[in-house]
């Protein structure tokens, strides 16, 4: 009996197709793994909420602002990226990173905040290069800088 064989090169790649007479009791080696993690299958972390720190000082690099967020219900996610703008539909800019699925608080002290302005918080969290949607949007107003109207 004569097989077929085919032989292709296309982009430098070889390629053999068999005919099926050829293929019987043929096995693979590679069995089934995990499933690959996609945004998709990344549940957003919920109820996000923003809050800023007491004002001790009249100026705008001792502001804080305390983010915190219910964990992912995804048991894969390794951590969560914290993003904040200054609109609540964005842009917003990655501040913060942390790790853990169980972590579920970040302080913003990056120095980089004004004094009486209202920013927005976003947290995704994330696995490898992996990340949710958005969790809800979180909002604080920072105080003046005599410590008035912070929330």
């Amino acid at each position: 009996m004569r097989r077929r064989t085919l032989l292709l090169c296309l982009l430098g790649i070889a390629v053999v197709i068999l005919a099926p007479a050829a293929l019987a009791g043929w096995s693979s080696g590679v069995t089934a793994g995990p499933l690959p993690v996609t945004s998709a299958t990344i549940a957003a972390p919920t109820g996000a909420a923003a809050t800023t720190s007491a004002c001790t000082k009249h100026d705008a690099t001792t502001i804080q602002v305390a983010v915190s967020w219910t964990a992912t219900t995804s048991t894969v996610a390794t951590g969560y990226t914290i993003m904040r703008g200054t609109s609540a539909t964005g842009p917003f800019t990655q501040v913060g990173t942390v790790s853990g699925r169980a972590t579920t608080t970040w302080t913003d002290a990056t120095g980089a905040l004004s004094i009486n302005t209202i920013y927005y918080y976003v947290v995704d969290a994330t696995v490898a290069s992996w990340t949710s949607p958005d969790s809800n949007v979180a909002s604080v107003t920072t105080p003046d800088n005599n410590c008035h109207g912070g929330t």
